[in-house]
Formats: structure tokens, sequence, C-alpha cells
């Protein structure tokens, strides 16, 4: 095995690791607002939103101290901060100091996923990105997969124990980190000119990544809808169950573990843009599938695969875009920016699923979802086919 295949798999290991811990844990934060932490109503929505500010406000300032001081190093301390912050929780009873966990753990999670991602174009050879970055997806969503199973084995002692459970992942995850990441990576070895960084520069000077993340951030808002807010919105047109509900999910976590590999192999083949548009359109005929869930259960599963498939096509070529636009010296700096996206969903998408619901109803969010998912694809798509980013088995 060469030296690269072997720091891929370690940053995928620790992908997986990663994603156990935050995937045991989602399910049952706001049971444990509500139960132990004395967050009455709304007020447990308030965490995700608090930690989405976190990983927001240090996410202008991560990417470009991983850039100065090195991904390997900010890595670990991202994973030993997100390790204490949630392995804290467990001894937590009350709001303040909830919150203020939950915000500082979004703090140290802002600078885990773009190290990841720029680790990666570090160490991995050109040519091989696009399923390096695939390779990532599925690591992440095995973390989905098994996390939540974990979790309910750990609701077994209490609730607090999922919250031990999931700093012991990411204690897990920092060792092996440290023992497989070199230290010294591509990025470090290079000298090229400074450049004046800082995400919200970066995003004012650079339109193609300014396009892409704000592309990215409606694609994340639709599919907020339907993750945070689905169950809530599925009861007003059809009976749902949490465990059907939840059913979902894994089915779609299986269907990228099964065929993401052989997604990479399509991507390969196809324009940038038109990946990016199918992606668009896959995920908008998913949402609009939920338009007939009072037609059963099976409608739903095949809007989850639609769903899923989008995510397959659409996460690694515009992670693959980024890292190959970005600067050696910047890469770090290039992917906090684009990881904006997901905070941008994670801060507005919850609650605005529900307030649209509340005053207009399901079935008009479905469609406004759908048409924003498709606007996404058209505006990735144009963006990218206007850089003459074209087939990426071609060399730059």
């Amino acid at each position: 095995m060469t030296t690269s295949s072997r720091s891929l798999s370690a940053l995928v290991m620790m992908r997986t690791i990663e994603s156990i811990s935050s995937s045991a844990m989602l399910p049952f934060i706001v049971i444990w607002a509500h139960d132990t932490a004395g967050m009455t109503g709304a007020a447990a929505g308030l965490l995700f939103a608090v930690e989405a500010l976190g990983e927001m406000s240090a996410g202008l300032i991560g990417g470009t101290l991983s850039d100065h001081l090195g991904r390997r190093r900010v890595l670990l301390v991202s994973l030993a901060g997100m390790s204490l912050s949630y392995g804290a929780l467990a001894f937590i009873r009350t709001p303040i100091p909830a919150i203020a966990f939950f915000l500082i753990a979004g703090v140290f999670e802002s600078a885990f996923h773009p190290s990841i991602s720029a680790l990666v174009t570090d160490l991995i050879p050109n040519e091989r990105l696009i399923s390096a970055f695939g390779s990532l997806r599925i690591g992440a969503n095995v973390g989905k997969i098994v996390g939540p199973l974990l979790g309910a084995i750990a609701t077994l002692i209490s609730l607090r124990a999922v919250f031990a459970v999931s700093g012991l992942m990411l204690s897990l995850c920092l060792i092996v980190g440290f023992i497989a990441i070199p230290r010294s990576t591509a990025a470090n070895k290079e000298n090229e000119p400074e450049i004046p960084s800082g995400t919200l520069h970066t995003l004012y000077t650079d339109s193609v990544l300014l396009s892409l993340v704000a592309a990215g951030g409606l694609l994340a808002i639709s599919f907020t809808w339907w993750e945070s807010d689905g169950l809530v919105l599925l009861r007003q047109q059809t009976q749902l169950s949490e465990t059907a509900y939840a059913g979902l999910f894994t089915i779609a976590a299986v269907t990228i573990v099964v065929f993401q590999f052989p997604a990479t192999h399509v991507i390969a083949k196809l324009r940038t843009g038109h990946v990016l548009l199918i992606a668009g359109v896959l995920q908008a005929v998913g949402l609009s599938l939920l338009l007939l869930s009072a037609g059963g259960y099976a409608i739903l599963i095949v809007a989850v695969m639609l769903m899923a498939c989008g995510e397959m096509l659409y996460s690694p070529t515009a992670s693959t875009i980024i890292a190959r636009r970005a600067p050696k010296n910047q890469r770090t700096l290039y992917q906090a920016a684009f990881s904006l996206t997901e905070d941008i969903g994670a801060a507005i998408g919850p609650t605005t699923g529900l307030l649209l619901a509340q005053w207009f109803g399901a079935i008009l969010v479905w469609i406004l979802a759908a048409v924003i998912s498709l606007a996404s694809g058209v505006i990735a798509a144009i963006t990218v086919n206007q850089e003459n980013n074209v087939v990426f088995k071609k060399s730059d």
C-alpha cells in the first residue's frame, strides 16, 4: 500500500469515527435537552442554532490558522476540543452550560471538516481526488448507520451516556489522527507567495467560490427541510412513526455506501457542470415525490434514494472543484469557506421549514424545496461551465 493510500485510509477512518460520534448524539439531543438540561419547548432547537453559529463564526478564522499552522496540528486540536466539549455534556444539567458547550463544540468543529478535505488534497494525487472525496462520503454514511445504533445502546444506561460515548469516539479519532497522519504534507513543503487570507476576503475576491457557496447553501436549506423538519411535515400528509422516519435515513445512508464508488465512475465521464445540474435535479425530484407521501412508504423510499443519489454526485464533485481551485497555501481556507454551505442549512433550514409549514402547509414547503434545489443545480452548473472546468479525468 502506498503512502497516499495509507493516508487516505486513515482520513476515511477518522471521518467514519467522527460521523459515528455525531450520529450517536443527533437523535437524542432534543430529548436530552428537555429531560436533562431543562430546556422546554422550542428552546431545545437553540442548541443546533448555537452550534451552527460557532461553526460559522470560527470558520472565518479556522481555515487561515490551518493553512498557516499546519492542517494536521489544527485537525488534532479540533478533535481534542470536540471530544472535551461534547463529552462534558454528559455532566450538564442546566440550560446555560448546555448552550455554552454546544457553542464551544461548534467552534472546534469548524476546523475539522475543512482540515480533512485539505489533507485529502495535499496527500492524494490529483487524478484520484474525486474517488478520494467519494470515499470520505462513504465513511460518513457508514457512521450514520452505526452511530444511531450505538447511541440507542448508550441510552440503555442514560441519555447522558450518549455524550460520554461520543466524547470517547472523538478521542479515538484523535488517536488515529495522531498516529496515522503524516507530520509533513505536500502543502507544508511548497513555498508559494503569500496570498491575502480570510474567509470573507476569499469569498469577496473569488466569484466562483461565492457562487458555489450560495448554490450549496440553498441546496442545504432545502435538504434540511426534509432532514430536520420532515417528520412534522409528513405527518400533515400521512401517518408516519418515528421508527419509520428514522428508517428512511438508514436507507439513504446504505444507498450512498453501496453506490458511491459506481457514481464516481459516472462523474469522471461527464462535464462537471452537468454533474452538478443532475445532482440538483435528482434532489428536486426526490423532494417533489414527498408531495405524494400519502401514497405509501414505498414512495418515501424512492424519494430518499433519489436525494441520496443527488448527494453522491454533488458532494464529491463540488469538493473536488474547490480543492483544485484553491491555491496550495489556502486549501483549508477554501474548504472552510465551502463548508459554510452546511452551516447555512443548519442555521436557516429547521426554523424556516417549520414556519412555512405552519403558515402555508407542508405541500408548499415541498414545492418550494424542489424549486430551490433545481435552481441550486442550475446556478452551480452555469458557474462551473463558465470556468471551463470540464471533465475530472483530464489533467489541469
